[in-house]
């Protein structure tokens, strides 16, 4: 936490003293690198995206757990549904339900496609050009208020952001609001950390790097596993820890780990560590554990399904329905992201929330009127 809290501080820094002080150290450093690389510019941005994916090789996605903003935002509102006691959060967090669509690796790959879809488009009109510039683009590109406009120069509409605290305050509360719907509001509907499991299109980039290094630290079993479980009903990744242990060398090499370590704090025995060295052998035989498939698919008392084998959650949904989802998203969120990159995630979110609502609210719908109809 103390991590994550830091790159935010950092974050406003950055932007305070380049905007208001003047002080340019170096432009924009997130995300947007990567589509910075694809147009062959370096950048401070490019340059960050280079880091992140080395470090991989030997820390795994731990970038994601311990420095990505967005995880950052994730715990703050985490913290914020906790405190303000919202019913529905904690019945969802406490039971660990992490609600997800078995189609999600296209809903990733999807929505980094969107997003580098401008660039595509500029690569093919004027050719790749590279450059190297790490001043640009400033801290603020992206958001609302960037070249004192509200929203992209490819929005239907748009206004001007004058240097008042009154529009300050308006380009903040767009930033915000955007911010609120990937943290507060994918973490209300689909469980603690949704963004990462379900939407992030960065993952799609790391995962393929994972696993790959001897020297790679993973979440590694240093005593004798007493099968408890609590590692894995921690993980808000919705990974089976306590199984990868026992089936995979006392590794987790599941590609979803982001190094929370929530199961590390969760385990009393202290039987985990994160180490690339050798697992303790596992001399305890765990029954349970021994058949491979793991499990059968099971069916939960609350109408959800869930794969033993991930711990993932499904809704009910149909495999049509929930390619349908997807497709309905990622539509959406292209559209929306004619105001700016970042506004795809808005129209993508709520587009894909609603959608699959109203199939819920459809289906049970059809179940009672077959049951009422039943001879």
């Amino acid at each position: 936490m103390i991590s994550l809290a830091a790159v935010h501080a950092y974050i406003a820094v950055h932007l305070i003293s380049w905007h208001v002080f003047g002080i340019e150290i170096w432009g924009k450093t997130a995300m947007m690198g990567v589509p910075s690389l694809a147009k062959g510019w370096i950048n401070a941005a490019s340059i960050m995206v280079i880091l992140i994916l080395l470090s991989i090789f030997i820390f795994g996605r731990g970038f994601c757990g311990w420095v990505c903003h967005m995880r950052g935002a994730i715990e703050f509102a985490d913290w914020i549904l906790r405190k303000l006691k919202v019913q529905q959060y904690l019945n969802v967090r406490e039971r660990n339900v992490l609600v997800n669509t078995q189609h999600r690796w296209l809903l990733r790959v999807g929505a980094l496609f969107v997003l580098l879809l401008p660039v595509i488009i500029l690569v093919h009109n004027v050719g790749f050009t590279p450059r190297v510039d790490v001043m640009s683009p400033p801290p603020v590109a992206d958001l609302p208020g960037y070249e004192g406009q509200a929203f992209a120069k490819t929005a239907p509409f748009n206004f001007s952001i004058q240097a008042n605290w009154h529009d300050f305050l308006l380009a903040f509360g767009l930033a915000v609001f955007i911010q609120f719907t990937m943290s507060v509001v994918l973490n209300l509907r689909y469980g603690h950390g949704a963004f990462c499991r379900i939407l992030c299109p960065y993952a799609t980039m790391m995962v393929p790097l994972m696993n790959i290094s001897p020297v790679q630290s993973k979440i590694t079993r240093v005593a004798q596993c007493t099968g408890c479980r609590d590692c894995s009903n921690a993980c808000p990744q919705g990974i089976d820890v306590s199984r990868e242990i026992f089936h995979f060398n006392g590794k987790v090499i599941n590609r979803e780990c982001i190094k929370c370590y929530a199961c590390i704090d969760a385990c009393d025995d202290h039987v985990l560590r994160d180490t690339s060295a050798p697992a303790v052998a596992q001399t305890d035989r765990l029954k349970p554990y021994e058949k491979r498939p793991w499990q059968q698919e099971l069916v939960r008392k609350d109408g959800y399904r869930t794969d033993a084998r991930h711990m993932q959650v499904y809704e009910p949904l149909g495999p049509v329905t929930d390619f349908l989802s997807i497709i309905v998203a990622l539509v959406a969120g292209g559209i929306s992201s004619r105001f700016g990159g970042f506004w795809f995630y808005p129209g993508a979110i709520f587009a894909f929330i609603l959608f699959r609502d109203a199939a819920l609210r459809s289906s049970r719908q059809i179940a009672k009127w077959q049951g009422q109809h039943k001879i």
